[in-house]
C-alpha cells in the first residue's frame, strides 16, 4: 500500500511491526482512509501497532472506529503525541475497548 497522503492526514504502512504511521489530523472526512488502510493489513496478524508520534488531532468519531477494529486483534497505540494523549487520558482508557497503550515517547 502507498502512502495516503493528502496534506492534512498522511497514512504509512509499516512492516516490522506490522501497522500504520498516523501524521496529521484524523477527522470525521478521513474516517473512510483509515477503515480502509486497517482492512489492507494483513487478517492474520493477531497484533496492530499505530505510530501516533506524528498525529495532532483524533477525533471520538476515530477512536471509535479504531476501538472497534478487527475481532481478536490488539491495536497497540505507540508514540502518543502529547495532543492525542490528552484526548485519550480525558475520555479514559477504559471507555476503548481494544486499543492498548504501547510504547511511550513522542516526537
Amino acid at each position: 500500500m502507498a502512502p495516503r497522503d493528502d496534506r492534512i492526514l498522511r497514512i504509512t504502512r509499516t512492516d516490522d511491526p506490522p501497522g500504520l504511521r498516523l501524521e496529521g489530523e484524523l477527522d470525521a472526512a478521513r474516517h473512510g482512509d483509515i477503515s480502509e488502510a486497517l482492512r489492507a493489513l494483513p487478517a492474520d496478524t493477531a497484533e496492530i501497532r499505530l505510530d501516533l508520534a506524528g498525529l495532532r488531532f483524533i477525533d471520538l468519531g476515530a477512536l471509535s472506529l479504531l476501538s472497534g477494529f478487527g475481532t481478536g486483534r490488539r491495536l497497540v497505540m505507540d508514540r502518543l503525541s502529547p495532543e492525542v494523549a490528552n484526548v485519550i487520558e480525558t475520555l479514559g482508557w477504559e471507555r476503548l475497548p481494544g486499543l492498548v497503550r504501547g510504547t511511550e515517547g513522542t516526537a
